[in-house]
This record gives C-alpha cells, structure tokens and sequence, in this order.
C-alpha cells in the first residue's frame, strides 16, 4: 500500500461502502415501520452515538464510524423477545421474509439506479468488437494459437458480444482452461485457453496478453489542444510515430508513452493522403493523446433505455459472479483470487477516486450488486442465512427449535470469522507486505 494513497483510499473507502450498508439497512428499516415493528435504533454510522433524535419510538442517531450503518427492532432475536406483537419475531413468517429481503434488494435497486443514472449522462464509449488487434507473443493467448483477426465468438460456453465480455471472463478465471470458439478467415475453430494470474492494482487477475483491435484513428479533438496544433482532425488515420510504422491503437499508445511528454512525429492518413507532422511537447500525464480522443460514439440514454442497459449490465455481472462462485465451491479457485477484505477495497476504491468520479460512481453500482448477492447466499448470521431457515419452516410448517437455531448461528458465525480471518490474512500480505518486498 503506498503511504501517499491512504488518505485518497480512506476517502474512497467511505464513499463506497459508507451509503450502501445504511442503505442497505435502511430497506430493513422502511419494510419494518410498515408492517408495524417497532423498531428501536436506525443508526447512520457505528460505535458512540454522536447526536440524533427519538421520534415513533426509534432512535434515529449519527454515530461515530460512518461506515454504513445498522437497524436495530424490538425482538429480532429469541433472547430478547418477549412475545409482543410489534416485536420482529411475533411478526408472519411472509413478513419477516420481506424485511430480510428489503435490504439486499435495496443494493440491487441501487445498482440498476447508478448505472441508469451513469447512461443518462453524456459519456463517449468506444466501440470494442472482440476481434484481436494484437496477441503477445508468449502470453495465453499465443500459447492457445489464436492470431490476430481472430473474432471470438464465445468463451466456457458464453456468447461473446464484445472485446469488454472476453476480458471480464478472462480476468476472473485465472488458471483455468476455457474453452474459446472464434471465427478465423470465415471458418470456426475452437481452442483451450488458460489465462495467467497476474497481479495488478485491483488484485489477482487472469491475464491472456491481447488487445481488441482498435485501429489508430483520430476522434474529437479538443480546440487549442496540441492535437489541434499539429493539424489533427476527426477521422485523420495515424500511420507512423517517431519513426515506427503503426497500425492499431496499442502501437501508437507504447511510442506516445515512451515519448514523455515531448514532441511526437507522426505520419497521418488523411483522404487516400499522407503527410507529416508533430504532436507539440506536451505534461506526461495527459488523459488523452494530446488533446484527441479515439473514435467513440455518444452514450446518452433516454430514462426507458437507460434503465433497460443497466438490468443487462447487472445481469451479465450477476452471471458472472455466480459463475465464480459456483468455481469456488467446485474448488476451481480460490479465496484468496476471488475474496477482497477492506484492505483492498480501500486500494480498489482509491485508484478509482484517483482516475475519476465516473470511475468510483462505477465501482459503487458494482459492490452494490456484490454486497446485495452476497447478503442473499444461504450463510446463517447474514440476511440469506434467515432466509433459508424461514424457508425451510414455511416447507416443513413448524418452527425449528431455539437450539437448533442456534447451533446453525453459531457455525455459521464461526464460519464467517474463520473466512474473513483468511480475507484480511491475504488481503494484509497482497497490499502490504508485497508491496515492500
């Protein structure tokens, strides 16, 4: 962890999980009021109570950690119950389902709403077909004898839409042999690759050493940009830099990186015409090539079809995510690979505060679906374990007993510790041991 990004990751940290668990906890709390438990404390934050108010019999606080927050209702468990109908407990099995449920359905909401709000806003997106514009070579994907050119039309059985649906699925199997179909001169053939773990700022990633291919032409160029001083207009097709013949994106980003910041020749396409030009010195941390953009089209998105991308994007990450999981417990993977304690997400969400806003308003949708997933799986203590044990009293039309309830809270919790111990174990030895080594 680099001592410079703590406060930035700290921040991030905050922002990121600090409204989705009070949100969270506020779905429990709203679908509570409405079935009439009394509801004792709705707390933003943890720890000291910093100030508040008591209104309808619930104390409504700030407290002093503002990481989420937690509802607390009368009866909520069998030691505190004492039979009163506005206690949790007393409440219809069908009731206290849908207050259990209200929370992680609240994170999914969430995620729909960020990412509908995020296509709701003028953003440029490129285009990434999944045809590969380059294969390193020595990397998966030569060793799998895909070429350039190739279109990938599905991995492990999934359809390919994209150059985004290929890196997702390589980047979250890691070590394990995936089935590639592709599409090479008009004819189908189907390989086996297996992506290489690697490290990166996000943590453990599979790796396959490509890139789409993404032609080195010019989009918008901002006006008074270096870009525009050097003649660039949209459309013009870079053909040469510093010297170097280039053809896709990827070999004009490696010359325009190993320039520096100082003046870049180049040679540009323009109607069937080449000619030559500089790309004027220019501050090393540029977001863009100098003031242009690469070809992209404009993503903005009326309320309807907004909301119709963002349940597809959160479908396919759903996918995706029981996909891993199913992984996991085939043994497919590891914790290690697949689990990120705070640690990390604080690391996580400080790089993305650090690259933008839009970036960190992203992650936020993504931990939302994450943490409502999460909460739903069948793992006693969190809302998915009393879930499951209200399931099974509805099938087998009688209560389990205190004891038996519990036995399952009480290997569930050990369970849930002993998991989070290994969390935090690898998340300490990823971001902070390593990094000194």
């Amino acid at each position: 962890m680099n001592p410079t990004n703590i406060p930035s990751d700290l921040l991030a940290f905050v922002i990121v999980l600090g409204p989705l668990i009070f949100f969270h906890e506020a779905g429990h709390f709203i679908f509570a009021k409405l079935f009439g438990v009394r509801v004792l404390v709705f707390s933003f934050g943890f720890g000291k109570r910093l100030t508040g108010f008591t209104r309808g019999g619930t104390d409504y606080r700030l407290s002093l950690i503002p990481l989420g927050g937690y509802v607390r209702m009368a009866g909520d468990t069998p030691e505190e119950g004492s039979g009163k109908p506005d206690e949790f407990l007393s409440r219809p099995k069908w009731q206290r389902f849908v207050i259990l449920v209200a929370g992680p359905l609240m994170n999914v909401l969430i995620a729909i709403g960020v990412i509908a709000a995020m296509n709701m806003v003028w953003t440029e997106i490129y285009v990434l077909p999944a045809v590969l514009g380059e294969v390193q070579p020595g990397k998966a994907a030569a060793a799998a004898g895909l070429r350039i050119g190739d279109r990938i039309v599905a991995m492990d059985g999934e359809t390919i839409n994209d150059f985004e649906d290929m890196r997702l699925i390589i980047s979250t199997h890691a070590g394990s042999p995936l089935r590639v179909d592709y599409v090479r001169n008009g004819q189908p053939q189907t390989t086996t690759l297996v992506p290489r773990r690697e490290e990166s700022e996000l943590g453990p990633v599979g790796r396959a050493g490509i890139a789409p291919e993404f032609h080195a032409y010019v989009g918008r160029v901002a006006p008074g940009s270096p870009a525009a001083l050097a003649g660039l207009k949209t459309g013009d097709r870079i053909v040469a830099a510093n010297g170097k013949s280039v053809s896709q994106l990827s070999e004009f980003d490696a010359v325009f990186r190993a320039a520096k910041g100082k003046p870049l020749p180049i040679d540009v396409e323009r109607d069937g015409k080449t000619f030559a030009t500089v790309l004027p010195a220019a501050s090393a941390d540029e977001t863009s090539y100098r003031g242009f953009m690469p070809p992209a089209v404009v993503h903005q998105l009326g309320f309807t079809a907004a909301i119709r991308d963002s349940v597809d994007q959160n479908v396919k990450l759903l996918r995706f995510t029981l996909i891993t999981i199913g992984r996991l417990i085939r043994g497919e993977t590891s914790v290690k690979d697949q689990f990120s304690g705070p640690l990390r997400i604080a690391a996580i969400s400080g790089a993305m505060l650090r690259r933008s806003w839009f970036d960190l308003v992203g992650l936020i949708a993504m931990v939302s679906l994450q943490l409502g997933l999460m909460n739903l799986l069948p793992i006693p203590v969190l809302d998915g374990g009393h879930i499951a044990i209200l399931m099974i009293e509805g099938v087998a039309r009688r209560d389990l007993s205190l004891a038996v309830k519990e036995r399952i809270q009480q290997v569930g919790f050990a369970l849930l510790a002993a998991l989070m111990i290994v969390v935090i174990y690898n998340d300490f030895i990823a971001t902070v041991l390593t990094k000194k080594g």
